[in-house]
């Protein structure tokens, strides 16, 4: 895994740049750490057209370990936090388990949703709220659970242009190139007032599924900065627009490119690569605050099944989870593998992108504006050091912490997707219902007696409590007092 450089330094430091390859020595990615601070131009590299790879179940693994059923079909959306699935399979970690695996590509959300839940699909990528929505009736009942936690961090939050040039001229530090983050709401609060004020539609942004965390992840970015991002009434609102400044609706994750390039929103939170296409390819957007900056740590996708199907498949889902820890840890051993991982998306049975667009931040790098010059063609990029916007091991990244099902039930309070307030104990009931550390455990376990793994890369609680400074509102989150945390929001219920 090589990347051209001028020098060690001064090469990777693209983010102030021009967009060119870079040229001299060369380096090693496989040595590189995904905590490297220096940021790599995507162009600088060699991309290798990836072959899909076959790998031999060792079924006498299986027999050993007494699988109930080794043929599997997992579901993944287009979007790179799904690449544990897919490094899983392609690397045979799942081969060694005893298990033969297929990857569907899903249309959208629900879709995923309801084919877990009916069983078509063993077990798939998904959201975290998805096990939440279902376990509290939102939508939909049923019972859920996830024994694997995919990845933290890694939501973008972009809006168009057009609204960027407003939002700084209301904040004009936002016109410097390489402004600090986080950015927060505060001037979309004044434009949502003045559209209201002269009668004009509101700002309609968008995200990915009513009960998942791009939606959580956007109301609470703009309800920091004093924005109503408008209440559901009840159960089967799967709007939401009660009292809202803004207009939330749902769109498929690769839809949301095309929706900004058609002029159909002014602002959306979704994962990668969606983020970095309007911004390095369409040109029609650029991302303000990725979730990092809302909430350091946030949880975003898990792997999850059905409770039936973990009920009837234990011993299958432990080593489905077994396969899953160690491709986590494999993606956050380096940038060589985080290049790899790259190339494996860009094929066409998985996410078919670009792979300068799969690599901004799989690489630990994020573009937040480009300039071009009069003939169009891109002068400088303003990529920048975000080693942690896609975390899928570091800091217990897959570990199914109850902490981050409680997290999202207080937020589903919040907005009114549970529509009565409830006791403490109730949240951390639901918690242990959906989120599966024991799974887990007993899977980390396995590892560590197979030389996989290490002891101390397991926490040894099943909550987490997070500070003040993790959040962009500065408020803590202490997961065994959920009705402390809410009364703390101005805005919210309680």
């Amino acid at each position: 895994m090589l990347v051209r450089r001028l020098g060690l330094v001064a090469a990777l430091l693209v983010a102030v740049l021009p967009v060119a390859r870079l040229a001299a020595e060369t380096v090693n990615l496989d040595t590189v750490p995904v905590t490297d601070p220096n940021p790599i131009d995507p162009k600088s590299l060699t991309w290798v057209p990836y072959e899909v790879k076959t790998h031999k179940p060792d079924f006498k693994k299986a027999k050993a370990n007494k699988l109930e059923k080794t043929s599997l079909t997992f579901g993944m959306i287009k979007l790179t936090d799904c690449i544990p699935i897919i490094a899983a399979k392609e690397l045979g970690f799942f081969a060694e388990e005893g298990l033969n695996v297929a990857i569907e590509v899903q249309p959208n959300w629900k879709a995923v949703n309801d084919r877990v839940i009916n069983m078509e699909l063993d077990g798939s990528h998904m959201l975290y709220n998805h096990p939440l929505g279902a376990a509290i009736g939102y939508g939909v009942n049923a019972e859920l659970v996830a024994p694997y936690n995919i990845s933290i961090n890694g939501m973008g939050l972009s809006v168009s242009n057009a609204l960027f040039a407003e939002m700084a001229a209301k904040e004009p530090r936002l016109k410097e190139w390489g402004y600090a983050m986080p950015v927060g709401a505060e001037s979309i609060k004044q434009i949502a007032a003045e559209r209201k004020a002269g009668g004009k539609e509101p700002l309609r942004m968008y995200m990915t599924f009513p009960s998942g965390s791009h939606n959580m992840n956007l109301r609470y970015w703009l309800a920091a900065g004093g924005v109503h991002p408008g209440y559901y009434e009840g159960y089967s609102d799967a709007i939401g627009k009660k009292d809202a400044d803004v207009l939330l609706s749902v769109n498929p994750p690769p839809l949301m490119a095309q929706a900004m390039a058609q002029g159909n929103c002014d602002a959306f939170c979704v994962g990668e690569p969606w983020n970095m296409q309007v911004t390095l390819k369409d040109f029609t957007g650029r991302p303000v605050c990725p979730s990092q900056y809302i909430f350091r740590g946030s949880p975003d996708k898990i792997f999850a099944c059905s409770k039936e199907w973990a009920d009837a498949n234990p011993n299958t889902l432990v080593a489905v989870v077994k396969g899953l820890i160690r491709a986590g840890q494999w993606l956050d051993e380096s940038k060589g593998h985080r290049k790899l991982a790259v190339e494996m998306l860009a094929h066409k049975d998985y996410i078919g992108a670009n792979y300068d667009v799969l690599a901004e931040s799989m690489l630990g790098s994020y573009s937040y504006a480009v300039e071009k010059d009069a003939s169009g063609a891109v002068t400088r990029v303003d990529r920048r050091p975000e080693p942690t916007f896609n975390t899928f091991y570091s800091d217990f990244g897959s570990f199914p912490y109850k902490s981050h099902a409680v997290w999202g039930l207080t937020q589903a309070r919040r907005w009114g997707q549970i529509p009565e307030n409830k006791s403490d104990s109730w949240y951390l009931d639901i918690a242990d219902k959906t989120f599966r550390p024991d799974i887990y455990r007993k899977a980390f376990a396995a590892l560590i007696a197979d030389g996989k793994i290490k002891a101390e890369e397991l926490p040894a609680d099943d909550y987490r409590s997070y500070p003040a400074e993790a959040f962009i509102d500065k408020k803590p989150f202490d997961p065994k007092k959920p009705n402390d945390y809410l009364k703390s929001f101005p805005i919210g219920l309680k």
